[in-house]
């Protein structure tokens, strides 16, 4: 029996009925009511996600979502990232961790400051570079295994800040202290690795590092 999934069609209008249910609930606990319908068109945060059954496929529905600045899209069984989301001009955070994302492609969003990708089966870092203002990047429980992927792609990200990269290959082969100062040496603009701030000193051990 094949496997059922759904639309985006389909996740957008059970998120609208869901989301206007959420809201008539929160303005009941005031004494309030709320009437208004949801158009996901017009809303800044829209979340597909854990849908049942799951989204398989990013398809030209999701360009409908003209003012999303959040889209979630995490836990389904996404394969690809769809080609389009470009249209998307105000979208600034991308939530597509826990799928079955294989490469990072279609990621030409020059205003995107933060991508969830976690829990997916990355191997290379390709795909990054026009994320020009990206801060964020959870890529946590892939496969990536080399530093050179690393000092490829990441090091052209001038923005980025905090980096989740926790269970990938490389991360599991080091010594945490390796780990971290070898990231560092590479991406010095970084303050948060795995949700845990860069101290004074492993800054100093970076530079002697690198200098060394």
């Amino acid at each position: 029996m094949a496997k059922e999934y759904m639309s985006v069609k389909d996740a957008i209008k059970t998120w609208e009925a869901e989301e206007l249910a959420r809201r008539k609930a929160e303005y009941e606990k005031k004494g309030e009511t709320y009437d208004e319908p949801i158009k996901a068109t017009e809303e800044e945060v829209v979340r597909l996600i854990g849908m049942m059954p799951p989204i398989n496929k990013m398809d030209k529905e999701l360009l409908t979502l003209k003012n999303v600045k959040h889209l979630g899209l995490s836990t389904n069984c996404i394969d690809k990232i769809g080609p389009g989301l470009k249209d998307l001009e105000h979208l600034e955070c991308l939530s597509l961790g826990r799928n079955l994302i294989k490469k990072l492609e279609n990621l030409d969003l020059p205003n995107l400051k933060e991508l969830w990708i976690s829990y997916n089966k990355i191997e290379k870092l390709s795909g990054l570079d026009k994320l020009k203002k990206l801060t964020t990047l959870y890529i946590s429980n892939n496969m990536v295994s080399s530093w050179s992927e690393v000092e490829r792609h990441l090091t052209l990200l001038p923005e980025l800040v905090d980096l989740c990269f926790v269970s990938n290959p490389l991360e599991k082969g080091l010594e945490k202290s390796d780990y971290r100062i070898g990231m560092l040496m590479r991406l010095p603009g970084l303050s948060k690795l795995d949700g845990r701030a860069y101290e004074p000193e492993e800054r100093e051990e970076a530079e002697r590092a690198k200098d060394g």
